[in-house]
């Protein structure tokens, strides 16, 4: 058996996760407009839906459908304010909400599937669940203020890269994970995990094509956004670090595999999935979490 049907068969999980589908359209369709069938045309463009599934996966008991709704609309947000900031017309093979209705459209987007996610988790009464996941909205808007602050800066150390890291990506698998179950120890495996899937992610700007990834490679170098790979290349390369304080592009993605920083980043990856794994212990549905931290390093898109 493969990882992802491992964690496919968990029992209970198909049942979920189609509740989750029918809830997430009925909240982004609940005040019909423009940014209603933005919203709904950023939901249709689909998504792994992995922060809801880690929601499932860490619960104790019975998860709440809500705390999975208002994680996935939190993330859909912040890809529609990224996509806004750095003008992508393509999210997952599907114009984005920039693209289709412009900046003022896609910013109203953002701010209202923001304000579903707190509305639908603020309905079961979880002051403790609304209030953490008011901090990981704030770590995410710290986190794009920091990549603006990166930006076209090669010199930015892996320590600052794996801080945004933190701040844009893994602070929200963390919160995942403490929604479904308020163990400490699963928030940590969240958080390793989460940054194992960022760099993945950044791994896969370099290597991916738009039909495997939805996006148009090379994206981060483009933009000058100093991702793992990107820094440890540059320190070999100085094509590729010239490229990316925001010179000539020519060859340098190409230059990128060539310095070896591909495989290096995947290793930094590879720990951080190793570390994700300690924090388990072996009860509930922990061979599916297991999983996933195999999942998000080799994945494709």
């Amino acid at each position: 058996m493969t990882a992802l049907a491992a964690v496919e068969d968990a029992p209970g999980l198909g049942p979920y996760l189609e509740e989750l589908e029918a809830r997430l359209k009925a909240s982004v369709a609940s005040h019909p407009g423009t940014v209603a069938e933005a919203g709904a045309s950023a939901l249709a463009a689909g998504g792994k839906r992995l922060r809801p599934l880690l929601v499932f996966l860490a619960a104790d008991g019975e998860p709440t459908i809500e705390a999975g709704v208002a994680v996935e609309l939190v993330h859909m947000a912040s890809l529609v304010h990224d996509d806004l900031i750095d003008r992508a017309a393509l999210r997952r093979g599907q114009a984005t909400a920039w693209k289709t209705h412009g900046s003022v459209g896609a910013r109203a987007t953002g701010d209202y599937l923001f304000a579903r996610a707190f509305a639908e988790l603020a309905s079961t009464g979880d002051a403790e669940g609304v209030g953490l996941l008011a901090q990981t909205a704030l770590s995410l808007v710290r986190g794009e203020a920091l990549q603006h602050q990166q930006a076209r800066k090669p010199d930015t150390t892996v320590e600052e890269y794996l801080q945004r890291c933190t701040l844009k990506t893994a602070d929200l698998f963390r919160a995942a994970c403490l929604l479904g179950s308020r163990d400490p120890v699963l928030g940590d495996f969240g958080l390793a995990l989460g940054i194992a899937f960022q760099i993945a992610d950044d791994i896969l700007d370099c290597t991916g094509s738009t039909i495997e990834t939805g996006k148009v490679a090379g994206n981060d170098l483009r933009e000058g956004t100093p991702t793992l790979p990107l820094l440890l290349a540059a320190r070999e390369d100085e094509v590729v670090r010239t490229a990316l304080a925001g010179g000539p592009l020519d060859g340098a993605l190409i230059r990128v595999a060539q310095t070896g920083a591909l495989e290096q980043a995947r290793e930094t990856a590879l720990e951080y999935a190793a570390k994700a794994r300690a924090h388990l212990d072996g009860g509930g549905y922990r061979p599916e979490l297991e999983a996933l931290t195999h999942i998000v390093v080799e994945r494709r898109n």
